[in-house]
C-alpha cells in the first residue's frame, strides 16, 4: 500500500471519515479523555475530518434538498451481532432492485457523491481483503453497517463506545435501548433517516436493504419512523454468539479503540447488552404488522439459503425474487468454501452464559 492510501486508511479508524464538528463533540462528552498511547489516533482523525470538511459543505449544499425529497422503504435485518445477519445481508444485496448502504458510504457518509472518485479508490485500496473478526470480504461498495455512519454524522450512535470505551455501556444505554430525552431521540431520527435517505438517493432504489444489530433494540422508534418497513429477525444459538462476539470485541478493540479497555468488564458488557436488547426486542415486537415480519433460525438458513431467502421474500411479499435467483445462487455458490470460526466453551462458561440468556436459550430451544 502506498503511502498516500495508508494515510487515508479510514476503515483503521471509521471516525476519521465523519465531520470534525462531531468528532470534537464527541471528544467533549468524554472529556477529551484519549490515553497517551493513542494520541496518533487522535491526530490523524483530527486531521482527516479536518480535510474532509471542505467537500462536506459542498456535497451537503449540492444534494441535500434532492436527498430530503426521498421516500426510502426500508428492510431491516435484526438480530445480535455475530448471529448471521452478514450473510443475510451480503445475499440479499444482491438484489439490483435494492438499494443499501456500502462501505464507502459509512466510511465517509458526507463525502460520497462529491468526492466519490477520489475517496472510493483510495479507500478500496487500504482496506483489508477480509475482516478481522470473521474473514469475510471486504470491499468498499459491498454492504455494511449503517451504524459507522451515524456514529460519524452524530453522537448518538452506540458505536462511540468502542472508540470511549469507558462510556461503552451508558452509549447502549443512550442509543440503543433510548434511555435519553425526547429530544435526543428526534435527533437521532433525523440522522438515520438522513443516511437511509442518502443510500436510496444514491442507488437509485426506494426499497433499501439495512442490517445493524443494534437496530435490534430499536424497534419501536423505526416503526415510528416507518411504519410499513419489513422486518426479517435472525437468531443464532446464543453459546455461539456469545463466543463469536468476544472474539468480535478482540479484533475490533485493539484497532478503534482511544482509550484502555478491560477484556473482563467487555465480557460483562456483552452479557448486559444482549439480555437487555433482546428484553427490549420482544417487549416492542407486536409493534410491527404481522404481514412485514418474518423470524429465521440461522441454522436452518446456512443449511437451506435459497429456500430460506424464497421464504423471506414469500412471507414479506417482496419482488423481484425471480429476477434475483440466479445472481442469488452465484453469491451461495461462492461461499460454499466458507469456514466459519470455531469455538470452545468450557462448563463453567456455558453455565454462565445460560444463567444470563436462559431465556432466549429456552425461548428458542438450544442446549
Amino acid at each position: 500500500m502506498n503511502k498516500k492510501r495508508e494515510f487515508f486508511a479510514f476503515n483503521q479508524q471509521p471516525l476519521a471519515g465523519g465531520t470534525l464538528t462531531n468528532w470534537l463533540t464527541v471528544l467533549a462528552e468524554n472529556g477529551f479523555r484519549v490515553h497517551p498511547r493513542y494520541m496518533a489516533r487522535f491526530w490523524y482523525i483530527t486531521m482527516l475530518t479536518s480535510i474532509t470538511s471542505i467537500p462536506k459543505m459542498i456535497e451537503r449544499r449540492k444534494y441535500e434538498k434532492d436527498i430530503e425529497k426521498v421516500e426510502a422503504e426500508p428492510v431491516f435485518i435484526v438480530g445480535h451481532f455475530r448471529g448471521g445477519t452478514t450473510y443475510l445481508h451480503y445475499l440479499m444485496s444482491r438484489d439490483a432492485n435494492m438499494s443499501y448502504v456500502s462501505t464507502f458510504q459509512t466510511m465517509l457518509p458526507d463525502n460520497y457523491i462529491f468526492m466519490e472518485k477520489f475517496f472510493k479508490k483510495i479507500l478500496s485500496d487500504s482496506l483489508p481483503e477480509t475482516r478481522p473478526m470473521d474473514d469475510i470480504e471486504m470491499a468498499a461498495d459491498n454492504p455494511y453497517e449503517e451504524e459507522y455512519a451515524v456514529a460519524n454524522l452524530s453522537p448518538h450512535s452506540f458505536y462511540h463506545g468502542w472508540y470511549f470505551p469507558k462510556k461503552m455501556k451508558e452509549y447502549f444505554d443512550k442509543y440503543v435501548l433510548f434511555n435519553v430525552d425526547k429530544k435526543i431521540v428526534e435527533r437521532w431520527k433525523e440522522v438515520y433517516s438522513y443516511v437511509v435517505k442518502k443510500a436510496a438517493y444514491k442507488m437509485g432504489k426506494k426499497r433499501v436493504l439495512l442490517k445493524n444489530p443494534p437496530n435490534t433494540g430499536r424497534i419501536k422508534q423505526l416503526v415510528e419512523m416507518y411504519p410499513d418497513a419489513k422486518f426479517i429477525h435472525l437468531y443464532r444459538n446464543p453459546y455461539k454468539v456469545f463466543s463469536s462476539t468476544m472474539n468480535l470485541y478482540r479484533g475490533i478493540m485493539p484497532l478503534f479503540s482511544l482509550q484502555d479497555y478491560n477484556m473482563e468488564e467487555i465480557e460483562e458488557n456483552i452479557f448486559y447488552f444482549y439480555k437487555a436488547m433482546y428484553d427490549k426486542f420482544f417487549k416492542e415486537k407486536h409493534m410491527i404488522k404481522e404481514e412485514n415480519y418474518v423470524e429465521i433460525r440461522y441454522e436452518d438458513f446456512v443449511k437451506q439459503p435459497l429456500k430460506t431467502l424464497e421464504h423471506i421474500y414469500s412471507s414479506l411479499q417482496l419482488p423481484h425474487f425471480e429476477k434475483s435467483r440466479e445472481r442469488f445462487r452465484r453469491h451461495i455458490a461462492s461461499q460454499k468454501d466458507y469456514i466459519p470460526n470455531r469455538h470452545s466453551l468450557d462448563k463453567e462458561l456455558k453455565e454462565k452464559i445460560y444463567s444470563h440468556w436462559h431465556e432466549t436459550i429456552d425461548r428458542w430451544g438450544y442446549e
